[in-house]
Order: C-alpha cells, then sequence, then structure tokens
C-alpha cells in the first residue's frame, strides 16, 4: 500500500502518446493504492476545445476510471488548467476532488500538497485566463486561431521560464518555511512551474512536482519513506534567492 502524489499531467484527446504514457504508469498501481493528482490532471486544449467529446477516449482517463473500479483511491486538487473540470472529474472517474491545501499523513510522513498557481507569483493576466468567459471564448475560435495562440503561450512560457523559476521558488520556499515551521507537515509538495525541485527547508523537505509532458515525475509514500521520481535532471536552485 502506498500514496502517489503527480502533477502537471495536461491530458488532451490529440495528445496519445503522453496519454499512454501516463495510463501505463497508472496500470501499474496495486488496487489498495492512493494517487493524488496536484492540479492540471487534463490541459485546458481540453477543457475548452475537447470537453464534449467522449473522455474515454484518452487512455490516460480511461486508466484511472479502472484504477477507481479496481478499489483505488483517487484525489484530485483543481489547476490552473482544469479549474472547470471538477464535475466532470467526480462523475466520470468517481474522483474525490479536494480543497487546497491537501493536509494529511501517510506512513508517518505528514505532508501538505499545493498546486501552487494561487500562491500569489503568477502574473494577473495568467490568473484572468482561468475565468469561464475565456474558456468559453478560446472554445468558440475557429481551429487555425485558436492553435496559434496557444502556440504563442508555449513560446512566451518557455521564453520566461527562468524569471518564472525565480519567481515561484520564492514564494515556494516562504510557503514551505511557514508549513513547515507551524508543524503542520513536513513534506511540502507543489505543482505548477512544470520542472522538479528537491530542496531541505528548514526541518522539511520541499518537492515540486515536474510536468507529464515530455516525461515522468511522481512521489511515492510508503513504509520505506518518501520516493521521488523523475526522469529528468533536478533544476538548479543555486541561483534563486530565498525570500
Amino acid at each position: 500500500m502506498a500514496d502517489y502524489f503527480a502533477s502537471d499531467i495536461h491530458l488532451k484527446l490529440e495528445d496519445r502518446e503522453r496519454s499512454g504514457r501516463f495510463a501505463s504508469f497508472v496500470e501499474s498501481l496495486e488496487p489498495d493504492d492512493a494517487l493524488t493528482i496536484v492540479g492540471d490532471l487534463c490541459d485546458f486544449w481540453f477543457a475548452s476545445r475537447e470537453r464534449g467529446q467522449d473522455p474515454m477516449r484518452c487512455r490516460g482517463l480511461r486508466a484511472l476510471a479502472e484504477f477507481r473500479g479496481r478499489g483505488g483511491r483517487l484525489a484530485i486538487l483543481t489547476g490552473n488548467h482544469d479549474a472547470w473540470l471538477g464535475p466532470l472529474y467526480c462523475r466520470v472517474l468517481g474522483a474525490e476532488m479536494v480543497e487546497e491545501p491537501l493536509e494529511a499523513s501517510s506512513h508517518g510522513v505528514r505532508l501538505s500538497a499545493m498546486h501552487g498557481h494561487r500562491l500569489g507569483a503568477r502574473k494577473p493576466w495568467k490568473a484572468a485566463m482561468e475565468g469561464r468567459p475565456f474558456l468559453l471564448g478560446f472554445g468558440a475560435m475557429p481551429g487555425p486561431l485558436a492553435r496559434s495562440l496557444a502556440d504563442r503561450l508555449i513560446l512566451s512560457n518557455h521564453r520566461s521560464l527562468a524569471e518564472t523559476h525565480r519567481r515561484h521558488l520564492v514564494t515556494y520556499r516562504d510557503h514551505a518555511r511557514k508549513v513547515i515551521e507551524s508543524g503542520r507537515a513536513n513534506l511540502v509538495l507543489l505543482g505548477h512551474v512544470h520542472d522538479v525541485f528537491d530542496e531541505p527547508v528548514g526541518d522539511g523537505r520541499m518537492i515540486v512536482l515536474g510536468d507529464w509532458i515530455g516525461g515522468t515525475s511522481y512521489v511515492r509514500v510508503d513504509e520505506r519513506g518518501v520516493s521521488f521520481v523523475a526522469d529528468r535532471p533536478l533544476a538548479s536552485t543555486m541561483s534563486v534567492p530565498s525570500a
């Protein structure tokens, strides 16, 4: 019996490779395991432009439903990409939607989990993109225009990656320090920035889960302790100042 935590899977019907890779991970879980998605199970593209299609066409979502059918426990925190998908997750996957922060005990580890987008480091225009008007407007755009806008946003995010890491890590470290010093947790899990970080904070540990867009990233907690599995190098944090 183990507890697993993953974030930023960004499933969408058109990306079968990512869906298959995530499904293989879910299919490896045991019926008495628990999986918590720390935000952004599905991508904004799915939420806005594929939502009316059969979600079970996505192998990753189908694997989650089958995991629940085998007795597995599935909890989901709301991320910035899937802010409006909670009812679908409950209905189709049998998932439990959990309010942030998730604070729980697992095999003697006190943990706190948040997606991270609400901690104050995101830019205001990105927060506005989570609103229902933008969701509906993006869904109504002609396909080529929507694709062009999505590609431009991806390029913009890539260009500002270093600044995004700096801004979010300062906020994340301050949040983790407060949580750990309060005694509420000795492990703080966060996502959202799509890269992997793992560092000590006071008497505890902060792990920033990576995304599944180009690889695999998850935390496993069992009787042996905490394992962080990621198929990419940890991002450098030495040049990022603490709060």
